[in-house]
């Protein structure tokens, strides 16, 4: 009979210890699957990229995957800003959430190609402009250039190209660019390098609607003003000066249909 209450007496002993250990480290059992499951809510399952308000381009699209797994609250901007640079060039980032999961990443900076629309044509098109009786004729009969090739690559197939700054192309799935190129067979890389170049810096200075590159010229519309003509390859000193005095200029003949920067003293007509 001692021995039994004996036996009893440590069943009830070891069942009091239990209970208290249990109700000490209840609270751990039931946090740790609380943390689990609220660390499965940051677990980054999916992103929304945007560059420039557009869908970013497939260099930033390759650095953000390597965030899916990832906690969005362990991300360190800091770093996250240097991995695009090295792939992109970025000036901005912001980071936010649309819902658990999900991460948002807004990007800004400058595009480091052109969309160009090209036209592989059999022949160029004549400018009227070029048959005139002399350089200076300012005839009726001859028309802007701009509006010549607007109505020309309208009856044309475009093909969308990205125009790098070395001069390659890299084709796109989309038209519609409001930068023009026609051509019977592809310009060399220096002559498209010189194109790029010249684009980037005329927007520096001009509101352009369209360009138009045919040959070795590049014909500029703007709306209500006189057609910009650069050739290429350019001098950058003389361009900057020349287009610096484009208002002065464009007093002159106020009727003048083209000045053309094809020269070294601007022609106007």
């Amino acid at each position: 009979m001692n021995t039994s209450k004996r036996l009893n007496r440590r069943v009830r002993i070891n069942l009091e210890t239990l209970k208290i250990r249990l109700k000490r480290f209840l609270p751990i059992l039931i946090l740790i699957p609380v943390i689990l499951f609220l660390n499965s809510l940051f677990i980054i399952k999916k992103i929304n990229c945007s560059f420039n308000n557009e869908v970013c381009p497939q260099e930033i699209q390759i650095v953000q995957n390597n965030l899916i797994g990832s906690n969005s609250l362990l991300i360190n901007q800091k770093d996250l800003l240097t991995f695009f640079k090295a792939a992109y060039p970025i000036d901005k980032m912001s980071i936010g959430y649309q819902a658990f999961n999900t991460l948002n990443i807004n990007l800004k900076g400058n595009d480091p190609y052109l969309q160009v629309d090209v036209y592989l044509v059999s022949s160029l098109p004549k400018l009227s402009m070029d048959q005139a009786p002399s350089t200076t004729d300012s005839a009726g009969w001859w028309v802007k250039p701009s509006g010549e090739l607007e109505s020309f690559v309208l009856t044309q197939k475009a093909l969308g190209f990205n125009l790098w700054e070395n001069g390659s192309m890299s084709q796109i799935a989309t038209t519609g660019a409001n930068i023009s190129f026609i051509f019977i067979e592809k310009p060399t890389p220096e002559i498209l390098s010189s194109v790029y170049k010249m684009v980037r810096l005329v927007l520096k200075y001009l509101d352009v609607s369209d360009i138009y590159t045919l040959g070795r010229r590049s014909f500029l519309s703007r709306p209500n003003e006189p057609d910009i003509i650069i050739g290429v390859p350019f001098d950058e000193g003389s361009l900057v000066s020349a287009l610096q005095s484009l208002s002065y200029l464009a007093t002159i003949k106020k009727d003048a249909k083209v000045i053309d920067l094809s020269f070294k003293n601007p022609i106007i007509r």
